[in-house]
C-alpha cells in the first residue's frame, strides 16, 4: 500500500526549504540621523567607517573591556583622535558621540565628528597653540589646520566638526545642508551596501570598491597559505586542499572574487558581548556559494595548521577558529565571531588575520 503525503505537507516543506536557503537576513534600518551625515562625505570613497561612541559607552562590554585601553589610546601623543581632543576638548570617553570617516585611493579623506563642542573655548585655545594655524579661505570661510598632520577642520555647528586633508572637500562640506542630496548619498552602489549592513547601531566599516575588496580577500588567502607549514618548514597546504577553489592560483581566485562580491562590511552587535560580523554582499546565489566554499576551505586549512603547533598564540588562534560561524543566504554571506569577557584574552594573545 502506497503512502500518500498530503499536499499541504509538501507545501510546508517546500516553503521551509526556500525560507532557509533563499531569503536574505533582515538588516537593521539605517537611522535618518546617520544618513543625513553621509552627504558630507565624498561621493566615491575607498571605504566608509562609522562608530557610535555614545552608544558604546553605555554597553557593559565597553565598560569592562575597552574603556581603560581606549583612555590610554586617547592620551597617545600624535594620534588623530588626540588632535581633535586637543582642539575641541571632546574625547571618546566624554563629549565625542559619533565619528564618520571616509578615505579614497588618492589620499583625500573626510571626517565628520558629532558631539558637544565649545566653539569659544576651541577658538581661544587654537589661537594660542603654535601647532595650529588659522586659514582664511574664499568667501569669508575660515578654518584651522593642524600643521604636523596636515588635517584642516572647522565647526559646522555646535554639534558637528568637519575635517579633511583636502581643502576642496572642506569647502564642499561647508556648503552642504542636512537635506542636500550630494556626496556619498549620490553613490547608489555604496548606499545599497550600507543599507544591507546587518548591524548599524554601534560600528561598521563598508566598501564597494573592488580593489579594496580584493585586498581583504588577499589577506585571508595569505592567512591560509602563511599557516600551511609544519614545524620542519615543509609546505603542507596543498596536501590538505580538498576544495577546488583553493587548488587554483591565488590570482585566479582573487580575479573571480572581483566579479562575485559587490560589497564587504565589518559590523557588530555590542551589548554584554560582541557579535562581530564580516559580511559579503554577492552578485547572485552562485557567487554566494562560491564565497562560502572558499572560506570553509580557508578556515579548515587554518585549523589543520594551527592544530600542528603548540605555542600559546596558536592555541588561542585555534580556539578563535572554532568559534567562527559561517552562514550563507541568497546574496549574503556572513562570518560571525562572538567576543566576550571569557575569550577576549584569546584575541589579545593571537594575531587573527595577520600572517605570522
Amino acid at each position: 500500500m502506497k503512502t500518500r503525503i498530503p499536499i499541504y505537507c509538501v507545501t510546508v516543506i517546500v516553503a521551509l526549504i526556500f525560507a532557509a536557503c533563499s531569503n536574505n537576513p533582515t538588516p537593521e534600518k539605517l537611522p535618518l540621523s546617520i544618513k543625513n551625515n553621509l552627504n558630507l562625505l565624498p561621493e566615491k570613497p575607498q571605504f566608509v567607517m562609522y562608530v557610535n561612541f555614545k552608544y558604546l559607552r553605555t554597553t557593559e562590554f565597553w565598560k569592562q573591556n575597552i574603556a581603560d585601553s581606549m583612555l590610554t589610546s586617547e592620551n597617545t601623543f600624535g594620534s588623530l583622535l588626540n588632535v581633535f581632543k586637543t582642539a575641541t576638548g571632546a574625547t571618546i570617553s566624554d563629549g565625542l558621540d559619533e565619528i564618520f570617516f571616509a578615505n579614497s585611493w588618492t589620499g583625500e579623506n573626510a571626517i565628520v565628528m558629532k558631539g558637544s563642542f565649545d566653539k569659544a573655548k576651541m577658538t581661544g585655545y587654537l589661537s594660542n597653540d603654535s601647532l595650529f594655524e588659522k586659514v582664511e579661505g574664499a568667501n569669508s570661510f575660515s578654518y584651522y589646520k593642524h600643521k604636523p598632520s596636515n588635517i584642516s577642520f572647522f565647526l559646522k555647528d555646535n554639534f558637528t566638526l568637519c575635517a579633511s586633508n583636502y581643502s576642496e572637500q572642506l569647502t564642499k562640506m561647508k556648503d552642504i545642508s542636512d537635506t542636500s542630496i550630494t556626496g556619498l548619498v549620490k553613490n547608489d552602489e555604496l548606499m545599497k551596501a550600507i543599507n544591507a549592513i546587518m548591524y548599524k547601531e554601534s560600528l561598521w566599516l563598508v566598501s564597494s570598491e573592488r580593489m579594496f575588496i580584493r585586498g581583504i580577500f588577499a589577506n585571508f588567502i595569505d592567512m591560509k597559505s602563511g599557516k600551511g607549514f609544519d614545524k620542519k618548514g615543509t609546505d603542507t597546504s596543498t596536501a590538505h586542499q580538498t576544495n577546488d577553489s583553493l587548488t587554483k592560483s591565488d590570482d585566479f581566485i582573487l580575479n573571480r572574487l572581483y566579479e562575485k562580491v559587490n560589497s564587504i562590511s565589518l559590523n557588530g552587535k555590542i551589548k554584554n558581548e560582541v557579535d562581530l560580523v564580516l559580511q559579503f554582499e554577492c552578485a547572485d546565489r552562485e557567487s554566494t556559494l562560491y564565497v562560502d566554499k572558499l572560506f570553509n576551505g580557508i578556515i579548515g586549512l587554518a585549523k589543520i595548521s594551527s592544530a600542528s603547533r603548540k605555542d600559546d598564540k596558536d592555541t588561542a588562534f585555534e580556539k578563535i577558529l572554532n568559534d567562527i560561524n559561517l552562514q550563507n543566504f541568497e546574496n549574503t554571506f556572513l562570518i560571525t565571531i562572538k567576543i566576550n569577557s571569557e575569550n577576549i584574552q584569546d584575541f589579545r594573545n593571537s594575531n587573527l588575520l595577520i600572517n605570522k
